[in-house]
């Protein structure tokens, strides 16, 4: 009977807390990077502090804001790629770790088992 609970739980309650768990790691994962709101603000000025276009009339200066804020919008395009890039690369492995996990909770009780079958057989590591 307690190898029933112990089986029950391992694949109701405690199967259901570890989906529980990755998914919340995966949710936190991209949360983090926010791809789609570095998508739609690819092209906006990053840490744009005086490229403003100011009411001047000078054309030099309106000029200099002009390529101040060109700058800015494509180190702030180069920034986010590479940010997308980083965040598409974690999240592949994530998701590729967390499979594992998860096909090795559902395989590891069963990994007692076949150790008491390949003792019967009388099987032994070739490093033994």
């Amino acid at each position: 009977m307690f190898l029933v609970g112990i089986l029950s739980w391992w694949y109701g309650r405690g199967w259901l807390g570890q989906w529980r768990r990755v998914s919340d790691r995966w949710r936190t994962t991209v949360q983090f990077f926010s791809i789609g709101q570095l998508f739609a603000t690819l092209f906006s000025p990053f840490r744009q502090i005086s490229a403003n276009s100011t009411s001047d009339p000078n054309p030099i200066v309106a000029l200099r804001a002009v390529f101040d804020q060109l700058i800015s919008r494509v180190v702030g395009a180069f920034v986010r790629m590479f940010t997308i890039f980083a965040g598409m690369v974690v999240i592949t492995l994530q998701v590729l770790y967390e499979s594992f996990v998860m096909v090795l909770w559902l395989l590891l009780p069963l990994l007692p088992v076949v150790g008491f079958i390949l003792l019967a057989l009388n099987w032994v590591p070739s490093w033994m």
